[in-house]
Order: C-alpha cells, then sequence, then structure tokens
C-alpha cells in the first residue's frame, strides 16, 4: 500500500514538473518555464521558435470601413543563431495616394537574471520605416536586451484601405510555431475564394454568425461570418534542393474576393469565368491586339526561310532566326513592352513580346500556333480553381504540326527546338484559344535528358596515369552547358577543364556540336596525371568528376515534393588497362537500389578480366517529380551515389 502510494505520488510530482516545464502557447503571457526552457524536443535544430501567435482581421465602421488587423506573437529565443529573430519587419502596401497603416506598437524582452524576470520594453526612437519598393515600405525593430533564452513579446495594429484585398495568414515560417491562430469576420456581402495551402492541416476551425456586425447610412447592415483557425505543433518550413517556389507548398490560408454586393443593390463580380477572361485577354492592347499583328511579320524573315515548304525544318529555322536576332530583357510579363512593332525595331523585348513576335511569325507563314500562359517555378503555381490572372507571368508559343505538338520559347539562344528552359517547367499552362475556348495543357520536356560520361585509364610503367575521357550531354545538361560556353566567349574548353582539375596535364581538348542543339554536346580531351601510392600500393579513384559530390537532401522529413522538372539519366563507364607485371586487388562488389516501380534506380557493376577493369555505373531518375513519401528513398539513393562515387578506390599491387 506504502509502494503503491509512493508510486502514485512520484508519478504526480513528474506530471506537475513536465507542466512546469511546458511552454504557454495560450496567450502573451510569459511563464517562467517560458524562460527557463530553452529547448524544443520537437525540432532538436531550431534556434528559435513562435511559442504562441494570434491575429484578427474585421471590417470596422468606426475606422472608415478599413480593413483592421490585430497582431501579436511570442517568440523563445533558444540560442545566439536564432538572434535575426529579435528583428521584425512589418510590410505596408501603399498605392494610388493610399496607404496601409499601422499603431499600438508594444514590444518587450524578456529575460531571466539571478532567479528573476527583467522586462526590456521597445523605445519608439528605436522603431523604423524604410522604402521597400515602389509599392511596399517597410516598419523595422529590433528587440532590445536579447540573450540567449529571451523571450520576446509583441503586438500592433494594422489598417487597411484596401478593403478587396483582405489579409490572407501564413501559418507556417522558417522556425517552428507550437500555437496559431488567425480570426477572420468577413461581411455576408464579401463573398471570398479561400484557399488553404500546404500540406499541413489544420488542427480546428469554428464558424459562427456575428449579427450586424458592419452598418452604413440609412441603416443598412450586414452579418458577419466569423472563422476561427488554428494550427499547432507547426514545422519549420526549411527550403531544400529541388523544390519550385516557396509560395507553392508552405502551409497557409489564401483569402481572393469573389464578389461584392452593394448595400444599393449593385453587385460587382471580381472572380470570373475562363469565358469572361478569354474575352477581356482577346481585347487586351498588350496581348490579344498584338496577337492579330500578324503581318507586321511578312517582310522579317530572310526569302530563304519563306520560301520552304511548311514542315518541321521550316518551323526549325522560323524559331532558330527569332531566338538568334532578338534578345530577350530579362523581364517576365504576359503583358507586351508596347506595340510589336517596338520589338521589330529594336530587336530587344520582354518575354512576351518576344513570344508573340515568334507566334506571328509562326502563323504568318501558315503555321497553327497558339499562345500559352503560365508561370515559372520561382513564381507558384497557378490555381485552376478559378481564374486569376496575376498567377501568370510568362508566356510561351504552342505549335501543332504534323500531328505533333511543340512548346517553344524564343528567349534563349542555345535551347533545342521543342525545349522551353527550366525556369518554366512548372507543369501546366493555359492554352488561349480564342475560338473553342481556352485549356489547361501540361509543360514537360518531348525528350529526356541524359549524362554520359566515360573515361579510358591506362597505367603506364612510370606509374603514371594516361587518360581519354568523353563526356556526351542532351536536354537540359546539354542546354546549360552551351550556356555556359556562350556567355564565357573568351574562354576555350581546354582553359575550363584546367581549372576544373589543376592536378592533371590536359592536352587535346575539343568541343563537337557547340552550335547544333540537335546533337549531344559533345567534350572530349586527354590527360596525364600522378598516381596516389602507399607502401607500394598504387591507389586510382575511377570517379574523378562524380555526378553528385554531396546529398542534396538533408532534413529529417520533408513537407514539400522533389521535383526535378525532367527525368534524367547519368552513365559513368570506366576501364582501367594495366600491363602484365600489376594486378588488381580487392575489386569493390556490386551494389544496387530502386525505387518502387523502378521510378529511381542506382546501380555500380564492377567486371575485372584480369588485366582490365570495366566499371558501369548507372543512375536512373525515371520522373520528373516524386511526391513526399518517396523522401526517405530518394534520401537513400544519394546516400548510396555519394558513397559510390567518394568513396571508391581500385588499388593495384606491382
Amino acid at each position: 500500500m506504502i509502494k503503491r502510494f509512493l508510486l502514485i505520488t512520484l508519478n504526480l510530482f513528474t506530471l506537475f514538473l513536465s507542466a512546469q516545464n511546458t511552454y504557454n502557447s495560450t496567450n502573451l503571457v510569459v511563464s517562467e518555464a517560458d524562460l527557463e526552457n530553452n529547448s524544443y524536443p520537437k525540432d532538436s535544430t531550431a534556434n528559435a521558435l513562435y511559442l504562441y501567435e494570434k491575429g484578427y482581421s474585421r471590417i470596422e465602421n468606426g475606422n472608415n470601413y478599413n480593413l483592421l488587423t490585430d497582431y501579436e506573437a511570442k517568440i523563445k529565443i533558444l540560442n545566439s543563431q536564432g538572434f535575426d529573430k529579435a528583428t521584425i519587419k512589418i510590410f505596408l502596401y501603399n498605392n494610388k495616394g493610399r496607404r496601409e497603416t499601422y499603431r499600438d506598437l508594444v514590444a518587450y524582452t524578456y529575460n531571466l537574471e539571478n532567479g528573476k524576470v527583467v522586462k526590456t520594453k521597445l523605445e519608439k526612437e528605436n522603431v523604423y520605416e524604410e522604402k521597400y519598393d515602389e509599392h511596399y515600405s517597410i516598419i523595422k525593430f529590433t528587440f532590445p536586451d536579447v540573450k540567449p533564452g529571451s523571450v520576446l513579446t509583441y503586438k500592433y495594429q494594422q489598417e487597411s484601405p484596401f478593403i478587396f484585398k483582405f489579409n490572407g495568414w501564413d501559418f507556417q515560417d522558417d522556425i517552428p510555431k507550437i500555437y496559431s491562430e488567425y480570426i477572420t469576420d468577413l461581411p455576408g456581402n464579401y463573398l471570398y475564394n479561400i484557399k488553404l495551402v500546404g500540406p499541413l492541416k489544420l488542427h480546428s476551425k469554428d464558424e459562427s454568425l456575428i449579427k450586424q456586425c458592419l452598418e452604413v447610412a440609412y441603416g443598412g447592415h450586414s452579418d458577419c461570418s466569423r472563422n476561427v483557425y488554428v494550427m499547432k505543433d507547426i514545422p519549420a518550413f526549411i527550403e531544400e534542393e529541388y523544390m519550385t517556389a516557396k509560395e507553392n507548398y508552405f502551409s497557409r490560408i489564401d483569402f481572393e474576393l469573389r464578389e461584392y454586393k452593394g448595400f444599393d443593390g449593385v453587385n460587382k463580380k471580381f472572380s470570373e469565368t475562363w469565358e469572361d477572361v478569354d474575352n477581356k485577354i482577346k481585347k487586351e492592347v498588350s496581348i490579344g491586339v498584338q496577337l492579330k499583328k500578324v503581318n507586321l511579320t511578312k517582310n522579317i524573315l530572310p526569302l530563304e526561310i519563306q520560301s520552304l515548304p511548311n514542315n518541321i525544318d521550316k518551323a526549325k529555322a522560323i524559331y532558330r532566326y527569332i531566338a538568334k536576332h532578338y534578345t530577350w530583357n530579362k523581364k517576365n510579363r504576359i503583358f507586351t513592352d508596347g506595340d510589336i512593332k517596338k520589338v521589330i525595331s529594336t530587336k530587344v523585348g520582354n518575354v512576351s513580346s518576344i513570344n508573340i513576335l515568334l507566334h506571328n511569325a509562326l502563323k504568318q507563314q501558315g503555321f497553327d500556333v497558339l499562345p500559352v500562359l503560365m508561370s515559372t517555378r520561382d513564381n507558384g503555381y497557378v490555381t485552376k480553381l478559378y481564374p486569376v490572372i496575376t498567377d501568370f507571368n510568362y508566356l510561351i508559343v504552342h505549335l501543332s504540326l504534323e500531328n505533333n505538338s511543340y512548346l517553344l520559347d524564343a528567349t534563349e539562344k542555345t535551347l533545342n527546338f521543342g525545349e522551353v528552359p527550366f525556369r518554366c517547367l512548372n507543369q501546366y499552362g493555359r492554352l488561349l484559344d480564342f475560338k473553342n475556348g481556352s485549356s489547361w495543357i501540361n509543360i514537360e520536356p518531348r525528350l529526356r535528358s541524359s549524362h554520359y560520361y566515360k573515361e579510358d585509364i591506362t597505367l603506364n610503367d612510370d606509374l603514371m596515369i594516361r587518360g581519354k575521357v568523353t563526356h556526351a550531354f542532351q536536354g537540359y545538361p546539354a542546354y546549360y552547358k552551351r550556356k555556359k560556353m556562350y556567355a564565357n566567349t573568351s574562354q576555350n574548353l581546354g582553359e575550363t577543364i584546367k581549372q576544373q582539375y589543376p592536378d592533371r596535364i590536359i592536352t587535346n581538348a575539343t568541343i563537337k556540336n557547340q552550335e547544333n542543339t540537335e546533337k549531344s554536346y559533345l567534350e572530349e580531351f586527354h590527360y596525364n596525371s600522378p598516381t596516389e601510392q602507399i607502401e607500394n600500393i598504387i591507389y586510382i579513384r575511377p570517379f574523378s568528376e562524380a555526378f553528385f559530390s554531396e546529398n542534396p537532401f538533408t532534413l529529417n522529413e520533408r513537407t514539400f515534393p522533389v521535383d526535378f522538372g525532367f527525368k534524367d539519366s547519368y552513365t559513368y563507364l570506366v576501364s582501367i588497362n594495366i600491363d602484365e607485371d600489376h594486378e588488381f586487388i580487392d575489386t569493390p562488389k556490386n551494389q544496387g537500389f530502386a525505387l518502387p516501380n523502378k521510378l529511381a534506380t542506382v546501380t555500380v557493376n564492377y567486371q575485372n578480366n584480369g588485366k582490365k577493369l570495366l566499371i558501369n555505373h548507372r543512375i536512373n531518375f525515371n520522373a520528373p517529380y516524386y511526391p513526399i513519401e518517396y523522401y526517405p528513398a530518394l534520401k537513400e539513393i544519394f546516400n548510396l551515389i555519394v558513397d559510390i562515387e567518394r568513396d571508391t578506390v581500385i588499388s593495384i599491387k606491382k
């Protein structure tokens, strides 16, 4: 009985201690546990975290029907690497003489010193405002007296005259959050498209009705829908290799006004059908009107191109001519810089100007072409739920010819016909067909990309290695190589390779098919290099240029998919030749790994033929896109690749 009582007492005491050491994530009050704790078990890598965060947005009569948002947050600084979270930036929007404002900013730093809580207030003179760009200014401040273990609290109110632009809410940040809550009071006469973005689920969502929350003159009023959104234990969003725009994945709520119902009975729609959007784009001066100016391109092509029959060769010639003679100014917009005449005369334009010129030149010569609106990888995905024209920032051309479809972009001079730049590989785009209606199309490469390395190595009597190397690239790797050489015209291949292999003597370096984009881009060279020797054993590292020198995937858990953009393959063939006086020892074992359905594979095989060792190393990514559940296996594949390419050593003895 006594033992049982002691056990219960001990358990209660343990629970008491556990409760005492739990962060307060319910409000801004700073508890002793908030100050005493200096770790976050759910993310041992975190340098800081939000203990608590809350926002409340509504439209109130007392403030000229402006949008008011109250914001408050409590942040724990776990170590000195988290000090950057002590600097806060508040973005305020302005447009056409109207601007957002803020008020009632209160901020404190809490520290535990000699067992006592010390509270330091942010002074007004330490709050600064600076211009960010044409439409935004920043309110910026840094908390005073920040140390490892500090707790920071702040709150303020933001007022916006842009009531049609209801605030969204970012649940996820680059540090973890224990608790995040957002409350919205949406007047019944404002109808919004509400979208929860990202893989994380809400902990709770509560809805209720607020009667007569908004009143206007002459007795008009509107009820409000109150929504309370809560997430708990939110992991940090850490950007990693092979992802598209962060905006595609980090968890948040977006609001877009669909319709406004005026108290005077007049309704205004802001979100339209695709048929409405097609009609607007058709009449838009900087898109639809320019697409009609086909005859302006009548005389821009040489006669030898115009005289060709309308087949694939002529389409390629027109594409290459536009890409070669007209220059992209690096600006992404779906609207042209001006009239298409300007592009023809200056030979410079933004992406829409260059590709509408390509569209018109092809159409004038009798080809079946249509424009495609899309969003680049760094701009985020376009929503398919409803038309949002501002989601698009890029325009390319769709060509239908001989029962085949081609996507064309004339902004790059080293692209193969039918390829679009890597920035365009963002899954889908909107094909504009003003006669039959627009539709969604997939944007993906027509051909597979590949890296092919072949290295013939001979160990000579003087114990020097003599090698012959061939590198062949197809698809996007070839495009990158050509683009790099195009940009560095002053440096030849030999100089480039010497920089890459400073310990080798490089000879006979050549490039093949630098201009011919339809063939593999080839690099060939010979080299001499010394061997590594330890106690009469010669060591040769066969993979002198690793495909992957380190694993690009380092997160324990990834909350967004892996997006390579295109299918890719890697082949590394090595032959090592030795004379009669030497022999191979300890030949490595064959290895292999594959994802289900062989969506990705990696192998290395060794064939010892006595005086010749053949090594065949292959990597295949048979999909451009891998959902989240494949991440652990992909991480394992890359671990194996790095081990093979970095640690493989061939040993030879006399």
